[in-house]
């Protein structure tokens, strides 16, 4: 894949540690929990990998992990609730579980990256902060993956890189790559 030919590269991060994601005795909202201590580190890691692009869209789930998440990296964001986690919705009350087959989360991921794609054709960047098991499903869409055919690790404040040209498939450039998380000022913010 040429540079001339490529016309998006595009980034997938899922939002940084939150209270969900750990073992907690402290009460928390389940359906959209903050960023823990741990989690900021990693948002702020995240800043620092992208403080050099220059020239994005920043594209973001209203929900607060992802947006305290994408803070770091930009101020200026699209909020879209299509990148909402799968199940989840906005309720009177702010968001609420639901049942959400694969079949509607699939469908829900492929208007994302076309909306994308058709949008950000002129060698753009564009970052979409979403969450664990939704990224999946746009990992898959952006690729042309079939659901049920392969799962991908897709690890807190981590970054997948996928790039488009005219002429190719869409290449995966990079994948659940958290290079940013090893040691950070003798701080190990990523562990399995």
């Amino acid at each position: 894949m040429r540079n001339d030919e490529m016309y998006l590269q595009l980034y997938i991060i899922r939002h940084a540690e939150s209270m969900g994601n750990i073992e907690t005795d402290e009460p928390f909202d389940k359906t959209n929990p903050p960023l823990t201590p741990h989690g900021k580190s990693q948002a702020a890691a995240l800043g620092r990998r992208f403080a050099d692009l220059k020239d994005f869209t920043l594209y973001v789930s209203p929900l607060d992990r992802a947006i305290e998440t994408a803070s770091n990296i930009s101020d200026n964001m699209v909020i879209d609730y299509d990148l909402l986690e799968r199940g989840v919705r906005k309720s009177e009350n702010g968001f609420e579980d639901f049942n959400e087959s694969d079949e509607e989360c699939v469908e829900r991921a492929k208007r994302v990256i076309e909306k994308i794609k058709s949008k950000h054709r002129n060698h753009e960047n564009v970052i979409i902060v979403a969450h664990g098991m939704y990224a999946q499903f746009l990992i898959r869409a952006a690729l042309g993956i079939s659901h049920g055919i392969m799962r991908f690790s897709v690890y807190n404040a981590s970054v997948t890189k996928i790039n488009f040209c005219e002429t190719e498939l869409p290449k995966l450039a990079l994948q659940n790559d958290v290079s940013h998380l090893l040691e950070t000022d003798g701080e190990k913010l990523f562990w399995m």
